[in-house]
């Protein structure tokens, strides 16, 4: 019986000594994955991970060397040595590698391909010295494959070769896919972290670079937030703003800069950025500062479009971005070629009126002598033998087309003057009671007179056309329009002019059978100093300024002009004009 309790007692000791030694196995082993864990969380580059990987692998193997080959584009492979290879066991290495990987999930892995790309990182302070009798091998003994995985998804392949067989335990299997997996994740943030490196020097690069085309900009730039504050202003929108003696000190909201500044020019500044935070673009608006007396003040013309981002909602911008372009040179230069061009016209004038005068009196008088030539025509039904033309007839219609041309180069003078008129909002109208078919009659009279190839008719639909607006400036409208139907009808043909009434406003069509507008002038046609040329029939003459002075002077009167492709051939170019002023003094006369 004592010699059983003995043997129970053996069996009891030797069975808490296996579970001792296994605890203190497993402390140890925590202990070394606590270790290797700390390793590859310092690890701040690849390099260190690479070394905090030897260093682990190292504890558990004796391996000739271990190789790395992250996917990307191109592959990046990485040969850590233990001591130096031979050319043929390296090529043995690369070829394994391109073998296993094309097994795993990675694309098609080419053995030259990587020779080219392999990167050799050998560590001198974790490097296994050769013993004295130890020949470098050519052949490789043994050889480990494990995917380096990050959450299920392979980024790369974790390869350990030796010269000697059977190096590698597979009961440490596991462990080594442990410190497989700690390598991956540590490689994967250090891959993180250099995108995020590079994403942020580019864009602090993309940051410099914008600020230095800001600051070397010669236009003013305004940016403003959601609210309309003012965030940011370059160097050239700073001396702009200053020539007005204002100092933006930033943020600046713009309602407290219209509040504390009655010029007008400010206000208008706010309501075009207002407009741009409703997500309305603005393009080329100008505001003049100052006075306009001799000099031409200073005139910003302002572009303003709203900031959207991805995350934006719409139709509400995150701010506003505002384009200041100082235009008072342009406006200058402006100002001095009107000035020529009305001394020109003034000095055009005075030759224009005397041969208008003396044609008129000369057509009067032939007119007279025709007259008497003639006689008092016989009371008898029977027809009269038809005389001979007398030549005063052809002296007669050659001075009507003196006359016609003398009107029509004087509307091109009239023209030219309004034109400085119109810029600068000068035009002036002296209204006047009158018949407008009487107008349309005596404009249609005069054109006919000039053009042998057009029938011009008019075609009345009101029944009392009497209007008060500015009889000279209607007859320049119809008279420009009528010389523009002429001019782009070369093949001749008909051009009718229609009155039309609408309640109390009068409508005239000028319908003609010319070559159209084409699309591509349609945004121009009213612009000044626009002339449509290159055409496929010809190149047409003209200044460019009678359809912009028609529109001016038909504004003006409170009236709209419009023009329509006819669906076969030709322009319909229409116009409306109220029966009685509608604003000013005159509208309750």
């Amino acid at each position: 019986m004592q010699s059983e309790s003995r043997t129970t007692e053996r069996a009891h000791r030797s069975s808490n000594g296996q579970h001792v030694d296994r605890l203190s196995a497993i402390r140890h082993e925590m202990e070394y994955i606590n270790t290797i864990g700390k390793r590859f969380v310092a690890a701040f580059d690849r390099f260190q991970v690479h070394r905090a990987l030897l260093a682990a692998l190292q504890e558990i193997y004796n391996f000739s060397a271990c190789c790395i080959l992250l996917k990307g584009d191109p592959f990046e492979l990485f040969i850590i040595p233990s001591y130096p290879l031979s050319t043929a066991f390296l090529e043995g290495m690369i070829q394994r590698i391109a073998n296993a990987a094309n097994v795993i999930d990675f694309p098609h892995v080419d053995a030259e391909q990587l020779a080219r790309t392999a990167y050799l990182d050998a560590p001198d302070e974790l490097a296994r010295p050769r013993g004295e009798k130890e020949i470098a091998g050519t052949e490789i003994g043994s050889c480990l494959n494990i995917p380096l995985t990050v959450e299920n998804r392979i980024i790369g392949l974790l390869s350990l070769f030796d010269e000697r067989p059977g190096s590698f335990d597979t009961n440490l299997l596991q462990l080594t896919t442990m410190i497989a997996d700690y390598a991956a994740v540590a490689l994967e943030n250090v891959r993180l972290r250099e995108r995020e490196t590079a994403l942020w020097r580019q864009a602090e690069f993309e940051r410099q670079r914008l600020e230095l085309i800001l600051r070397s900009m010669a236009e003013g730039l305004l940016i403003t937030d959601a609210r309309g504050t003012v965030t940011s202003l370059n160097q050239s929108a700073r001396l702009l703003f200053s020539q007005v003696g204002i100092d933006f000190k930033l943020p600046t909201p713009l309602y407290q800069l219209a509040e504390t500044n009655n010029a007008p020019w400010v206000s208008r500044l706010v309501e075009i950025i207002g407009q741009a935070q409703r997500s309305k673009t603005v393009t080329n608006q100008e505001v003049m500062i100052g006075i306009d007396d001799e000099t031409v003040p200073l005139t910003l013309s302002i572009s303003a479009a709203p900031l959207h981002d991805a995350n934006s909602i719409p139709n509400r911008p995150i701010g506003v971005v505002a384009v200041i372009n100082d235009v008072t040179s342009n406006k200058q230069i402006e100002r001095l070629k009107d000035e020529f061009v009305s001394v020109v016209s003034h000095e055009l004038r005075t030759p224009l009126t005397a041969i208008k005068g003396y044609t008129q009196h000369l057509v009067r008088r032939i007119e007279r002598r025709l007259r008497k030539l003639r006689g008092p025509q016989p009371e008898s039904n029977q027809p009269a033998e038809a005389a001979p033309e007398p030549p005063e007839s052809y002296d007669l219609r050659s001075l009507n087309i003196i006359q016609s041309q003398t009107e029509h180069l004087e509307r091109l003078v009239n023209d030219l003057l309004d034109l400085s008129q119109v810029q600068w909002g000068h035009l002036d109208l002296h209204y006047e009671s009158f018949y407008l078919a009487d107008e349309l009659a005596d404009s249609v009279r005069s054109v006919q007179a000039s053009t042998e190839q057009h029938t011009i008719t008019l075609e009345v639909q009101a029944r009392d056309t009497k209007i008060l607006a500015d009889r000279a400036r209607i007859a320049q409208v119809v008279g420009n329009i009528l010389d523009n139907a002429v001019k782009y009808s070369p093949h001749g043909g008909l051009i009718k002019v229609c009155l039309e009434q609408h309640d109390e406003e009068f409508q005239i069509n000028v319908i003609d059978e010319g070559i159209g507008v084409s699309p591509e002038y349609y945004d121009h046609i009213f612009e000044r100093f626009y002339r449509v040329h290159n055409t496929a029939i010809r190149q047409y003459s003209g200044i460019g300024l009678g359809l912009y002075v028609a529109k001016a002077i038909v504004d003006r009167h409170g009236g709209r002009i419009w023009f329509t492709n006819n669906q076969n051939i030709g322009t319909t170019f229409s116009f409306t004009l109220p029966g009685r002023p509608r604003t000013g003094p005159l509208a309750k006369a």
